[in-house]
């Protein structure tokens, strides 16, 4: 009975903390869920135990949009779902998702949750399913290497029934060679846009034997056909392949390889990334028996928000908010662009706050050249906290420096002017940032928006 009454009060502790936060305009994604828990430390394995089955999604890029889009999908086939939507994918947003969204009874649990916060959510969830998008480094100042993020993954799966929805792409998917749990493997192969004779910088020796890692192509960062000559060790067959790719300016057409059958797609995100993220959620989908026209159809109706290649139209111009965090992930972001042929700014705004990583030297592992590849970029804008570190990389890849804008930001709300000088010179205007730089730029831009369309 007394615990009864404590699930029931830190529940209503929990909302209460949600409306009030609310009211003074914030979010309320993750302080909710600390304050129940406070009150019921095992108030996250009571909730779930209302989920007829759960999902985690973890990995280093990708887990937002992957969450976001397997929601859109299963929301046509399950009629209640508890999820962490927002991106606040630390044990209080999971306990959060609980708290919003109150009912007795859910069809699917599916949260996102970060790579470190593994751990703290298995001892409460058991999965059904784990989908890990991918592992680079990020954020060292966390977590250190990239090998200990994934022991901490790796350690967390200790139910041999949970079945693993892995990127057959991404070498990292070896080290999980030695569970015995079932497992299911995605793929991108080979196509126009594949690059060969690329320098791999992450996951460059074998999770088996140590051994240098040889590479057919790379589809991005270090994500690609593999093998080791050493003790043989290769991409593991894959049961959802993609065959063919045709990129639009903002959509891609493709062709996956499943069941026996080709089956064709189209994402109305921007990114070849992207793709990976769309083969996961066609993995997990059919595995949980929807059909091809159920989610051909899902996926292709899906539109994204929250700053993931986001656009945001104002009046006869439009923005598209990208977020990126880490070199592979910026590197991609600017190989995206190359896709538009008029003329553009773009605007990279970098923070060193606690959520964006202390550190901020991992720029200088992103792949800068890739903007020469990008068409009739008018200007590059370098804006936050850390803005003369970002025009300092952009100098050293020999982008001319009176090209180069820098609003430097006395704190992460600081973007006004900056924007605004943006806006002015094009129709069309990318906006990549950081996790604190994003929310901030977006909340400008949307007021702009409300601006526009009221008047």
């Amino acid at each position: 009975m007394k615990g009864d009454l404590n699930t029931k009060f830190s529940m209503y502790a929990g909302k209460f903390t949600y409306k009030i936060l609310k009211m003074s305009g914030k979010k309320g994604t993750a302080l909710p869920g600390k304050v129940s828990m406070k009150i019921e430390p095992n108030l996250l394995s009571k909730m779930v135990n209302k989920c007829d089955r759960t999902i985690i999604i973890t990995g280093t890029n990708g887990k937002t949009t992957t969450n976001n889009l397997l929601n859109h999908v299963l929301n046509s086939y399950y009629e209640n779902i508890a999820s962490n939507l927002n991106g606040s994918n630390l044990i209080t947003g999971v306990v959060t998702s609980f708290i919003i969204n109150k009912k007795n009874h859910y069809d699917c649990g599916i949260f996102e949750v970060d790579e470190g916060t593994v751990p703290k959510v298995t001892k409460y969830i058991n999965p059904n399913y784990i989908v890990i998008t991918n592992f680079f480094r990020d954020q060292l100042d966390r977590f250190g290497e990239v090998e200990n993020t994934i022991k901490m993954v790796h350690d967390s799966i200790t139910n041999p029934q949970t079945v693993l929805i892995l990127n057959a792409d991404d070498p990292s998917c070896l080290y999980f060679n030695d569970l015995p749990n079932p497992k299911v493997y995605y793929s991108h192969g080979e196509t126009k846009n594949s690059k060969k004779d690329v320098e791999v910088l992450e996951s460059v020796f074998c999770p088996i034997c140590g051994d240098r890692l040889e590479y057919d192509f790379i589809n991005y960062g270090n994500i690609g056909q593999y093998h080791c000559n050493n003790c043989g060790a290769s991409n593991p067959f894959s049961d959802y392949k993609l065959i063919s790719v045709s990129p639009h300016d903002g959509y891609y057409d493709f062709t996956i390889g499943y069941c026996n059958e080709q089956k064709s797609f189209r994402l109305n995100v921007m990114g070849l990334y992207n793709l990976y993220n769309c083969l996961a959620v066609i993995a997990l989908s059919s595995e949980l028996g929807l059909k091809y026209e159920t989610i051909r159809s899902r996926i292709q109706s899906f539109e994204y928000k929250l700053g993931r290649m986001e656009t945001i139209k104002l009046g006869d111009k439009e923005v598209v908010l990208v977020l990126s965090k880490n070199p592979i992930g910026l590197s991609e972001v600017f190989s995206a662009f190359r896709i538009n042929p008029s003329e553009k700014s773009i605007m990279f705004i970098l923070n060193d706050y606690a959520a964006d990583g202390k550190d901020v030297s991992w720029i200088w592992d992103a792949n800068f050249d890739e903007i020469k590849n990008i068409p009739k970029v008018k200007n590059f804008y370098c804006a936050g906290t850390r803005a003369e570190d970002a025009a300092l990389r952009l100098k050293y890849a020999n982008f001319p420096t009176n090209r180069i804008k820098i609003y430097p930001g006395k704190d992460r709300f600081d973007l006004k002017s900056g924007i605004d000088q943006l806006l002015s010179e094009n129709n069309r205007s990318y906006i990549v940032g950081t996790f604190t730089g994003m929310p901030e730029a977006r909340k400008i831009l949307y007021r702009k928006h409300a601006q526009i369309y009221e008047n």
